[in-house]
């Protein structure tokens, strides 16, 4: 996984969203103008960051990363000593 289990997008997402809902009550008594576009930008911010999460999850889900990992149970492969060569019509030369 990476950093954050991959949601740096919802975090930072969700971080934004809060600072505007925080920022929203200090700014509506100053201009209407800021009470719409914090009316019009907070709803969809909360929206992204609940997108990203989903969207994360789901290629979570998608690429297998919802499953416990089982590298710790395999034994480790033997590697091949001899380096095996083909001739032009697909046999094996010895």
């Amino acid at each position: 996984m990476g950093l954050l289990y991959n949601h740096l997008a919802t975090l930072v997402c969700g971080v934004f969203a809060s600072i505007l809902t925080l920022l929203w009550p200090m700014f509506v008594e100053l201009s209407p103008v800021y009470d719409l576009v914090f009316i019009l930008a907070v709803p969809i911010m909360w929206f992204l960051t609940i997108v990203c999460f989903v969207a994360q999850k789901s290629a979570d889900y998608a690429h297998g990363s919802h499953k416990p990992s089982k590298k710790s149970s395999k034994k480790p492969s033997k590697k091949l000593s001899q380096k095996i060569v083909y001739t032009a019509d697909g046999r094996i030369a010895g």
